[in-house]
């Protein structure tokens, strides 16, 4: 449900864009198409391994160098076998995955534009909805674990390089911390925090509007 769901706001927001082009400044509207590849965390104390996902991003230079965007998009975490994140040590055989939604705001800065290239900084907030279905072994039984939300904070730098007039090869990384960790419980009660801190990387297409 939640993969139909952000299927349809990307949709909505790649229409939007298109239609809408170009509202902040005289300069053209862009839209970018990514996929991504997460590394969470720092070892065993983390819930997840690795994560995968696709994003769309809007954004406008209102004032060059300086722009404003808004991201949207959908991510699977699977979960490390090895992980001791909620510090218990009845609880074992960690399980399973998550799906994550996530949208949010961004804001760029151009640190380099050449004739044919360009490198941008980006910082941003990012709202996540998780759709648990994460399992922990208590006692000999599996337990099923619930994970509220988070909001993260992010910085990367993208670069872009132009394909054709209004089309640009994306590739960037970037760092990612939690400014509020997913609230998290079980059956029996309440569990330390989940995190979504890591490092990320990004390939992508932006095309001009």
């Amino acid at each position: 449900m939640m993969k139909k769901m952000v299927g349809l706001m990307m949709v909505g927001l790649l229409c939007a864009g298109a239609a809408l082009g170009g509202v902040l400044s005289e300069d053209p509207g862009e839209l970018a198409v990514s996929g991504l590849f997460w590394l969470p965390g720092e070892g065993d104390s983390d819930l997840f391994d690795a994560g995968y996902g696709a994003s769309v991003s809007y954004r406008e230079w209102f004032s060059f160098p300086w722009g404003v965007g808004l991201n949207l998009g959908v991510a699977q975490w699977q979960v490390d076998s090895g992980s001791d994140a909620y510090k218990y040590q009845k609880m074992t055989d960690y399980r399973g995955d998550a799906t994550l939604l996530f949208i949010g705001p961004a804001l760029y800065f151009n640190a380099i534009d050449w004739d044919t290239w360009s490198l941008n900084v980006e910082t941003g907030f990012q709202f996540v909805y998780i759709d648990s279905n994460v399992e922990v072994k208590l006692d000999g039984k599996n337990q099923k674990v619930d994970i509220d939300q988070d909001i993260l904070w992010h910085i990367g730098l993208e670069y872009e390089y132009m394909l054709a007039e209004n089309m640009f090869l994306l590739a960037g990384g970037g760092y990612q911390v939690d400014v509020m960790p997913a609230e998290t419980d079980y059956a029996a009660g309440s569990l330390r925090d989940t995190y979504l801190h890591g490092v990320f990387v990004r390939l992508g297409a932006k095309f001009l509007f």
